[in-house]
């Protein structure tokens, strides 16, 4: 699996927007894990990890991170298993 080097999450954040990025970053990094396991591999490019590093941070809606990518590209799959996980998670 590809290393997934997020920004850390800053301390001086309040604790309730800490634990909200946590989250989203676990949806995240999940929906890679299962992208992985389902393909053998994932294309996790430069651009997508923008893209979820966004989401991490909330400047993208779970909607907004749904509405990327190419369909039936690697990298949507990623995006979609993110989306899936959040969803499930609510």
């Amino acid at each position: 699996m590809p290393t997934l080097d997020f920004t850390p999450i800053s301390p001086d954040l309040p604790a309730a927007e800490q634990e909200a990025r946590r989250k989203r970053q676990h949806h995240a990094e999940w929906g890679v894990a299962v992208a992985v396991a389902r393909l053998g591999k994932a294309d996790v490019t430069p651009a997508m990890l923008q893209d979820l590093q966004r989401y991490i941070d909330g400047e993208l809606s779970l909607e907004a991170l749904e509405a990327l990518g190419e369909p039936t590209s690697p990298a949507a799959r990623v995006l979609a298993a993110t989306v899936s996980r959040a969803r499930f998670a609510r």
